[in-house]
């Protein structure tokens, strides 16, 4: 009985510790939901891992290729910030690989450039005193439309009256 007893104990520590992970998950993934680029930084991290882990896979045998793993994660860390490398891969398996990573690595830059663009438009609409790109011609066509509705009116006024 008693070690039966020992023996749910047991089952109850692993149901608090995955319960408490599986809370913790579900919080992380709401904080990596409401900031996407914290999630795009963790998965660039994941990517460059796992691509120096292939290309070292696919290029460790070729003549010429790379030598160790910490090779593979610096050739896979110039793919990905667009600086490219000396060394390209021979294999097939090792083109295809740095392709992919090639255009991930366009998607990020694009994404990262596209956030900071929203973050520098968001702080100048924010600011009263900024002119927003394009506020001069929307103030413009405020005051014309606002001249057309009164021209409108007046037309209205005076078809209704003659």
């Amino acid at each position: 009985r008693l070690l039966r007893l020992a023996r749910v104990g047991r089952g109850l520590r692993l149901v608090r510790v995955v319960s408490s992970v599986n809370r913790g998950m579900r919080a992380l993934g709401a904080t990596l939901q409401r900031r996407g680029f914290s999630y795009v930084i963790a998965l660039s991290l994941v990517v460059a891992f796992a691509g120096a882990a292939g290309m070292f896979a696919f290029e460790s045998e070729t003549p010429g290729g790379l030598s160790s793993y910490a090779d593979a994660l610096w050739w896979t860390a110039m793919i990905l910030t667009t600086f490219g490398s000396q060394f390209w891969p021979e294999s097939f398996e090792g083109r295809v690989l740095g392709f992919i990573l090639s255009l991930y690595a366009i998607g990020v830059f694009g994404y990262v450039t596209a956030t900071l663009a929203t973050f520098f438009i968001g702080r100048d609409a924010a600011n009263d005193e900024a002119e927003v790109a394009g506020q001069g011609e929307l103030s413009a066509l405020r005051e014309e439309v606002a001249a057309l509705r009164a021209d409108i009116r007046e037309l209205v006024r005076s078809a209704q009256g003659g």
